[in-house]
């Protein structure tokens, strides 16, 4: 049983077959205890390369996903190093018979976001594409994401010092898909989301998760990037909400963005404007 403040997330361990080889793991993470029997999965989700359901950033995404409401259970699933056999892991999981409703969202952080992005099916409608690893020194891999179909919705989140998803590259991209997508980017993070310090690391991740669950259930195809910034002084991860998504202009070091009212003129979304006002003080703070 995890805790956060006074809720609850609850846990239940599952297999799936996988012959000849052993049984693929999966934890079914809900928000209340009442529901770990349950049998609604809002996403299927994977880790990366090197990494296990243990891992940091996978526990902090779960823990904040399964946070925001009765309806954000996860399920995510222990894979191996191979791209191909995690594939088919993801279509195994989807095809078992592990008495829980199977999403239509996909999702994975690193190797298992390439994954995820493989493993659509014709019923899949959204992905979460988490520290997608988008290119190597010499090469962008972005043919996967060029032929996913319309009918998709995706989201990426990536810090802005991933070194394998640089965020100009990924805007090329994004310009070059035929689906819809959102991009959350988080201030400061790396590939694997680690911020400094550790405990903002923690916070970021959980906020990232209840961000992709807020998306899940609803999202405006006008307003799609959005930033989560460590206030070190708040000590709280905190979401600037959707941006209109030719106006937004954030500022790596403050968070400001700019929006386009209906009449043309720009204003300061005011959430983001709340947001920029705290990170001075802490500024101002540091500096003293």
């Amino acid at each position: 049983m995890l805790e956060e403040g006074q809720a609850k997330l609850a846990q239940r361990s599952l297999q799936v077959p996988f012959p000849p080889k052993p049984p693929i793991q999966c934890v079914y993470t809900t928000k209340d205890a009442s529901d770990v029997a349950g049998t609604d999965v809002a996403l299927i989700f994977t880790h990366g390369a090197g990494g296990t359901l243990q891992s940091d950033a996978i526990a902090n995404f779960t823990h904040g996903f399964a946070s925001h409401s009765r309806q954000s259970s996860i399920l995510c699933f222990q894979g191996n190093m191979n791209l191909k056999s995690r594939v088919k892991m993801f279509s195994e999981v989807i095809a078992s018979d592990l008495n829980v409703k199977i999403p239509r969202c996909l999702g994975g952080r690193s190797m298992g976001a390439r994954a995820a992005v493989i493993a659509v099916t014709k019923n899949s409608s959204h992905l979460v594409l988490v520290s997608y690893p988008l290119h190597t020194a010499k090469e962008t891999r972005d043919q996967l994401l060029l032929d996913l179909p319309a009918s998709i919705k995706v989201i990426f989140v990536c810090g802005d010092r991933d070194e394998m998803c640089d965020l100009e590259r990924l805007e090329e991209v994004r310009r070059k898909m035929s689906c819809k997508t959102w991009r959350v980017v988080v201030q400061d993070a790396d590939h694997g989301m680690n911020v400094k310090p550790k405990a903002g690391t923690q916070e970021v991740g959980k906020k990232s998760g209840e961000v992709v669950a807020m998306w899940l259930k609803a999202s405006d195809a006008n307003l799609r990037e959005g930033k989560i910034v460590w206030n070190a002084d708040e000590e709280t991860a905190q979401w600037s909400g959707w941006l209109l998504n030719d106006d937004a202009q954030i500022r790596p070091s403050s968070g400001i963005v700019v929006k386009r009212t209906s009449g043309g003129k720009r204003k300061r979304d005011s959430t983001v404007h709340d947001l920029e006002t705290r990170l001075t003080r802490s500024s101002k703070r540091c500096q003293a």
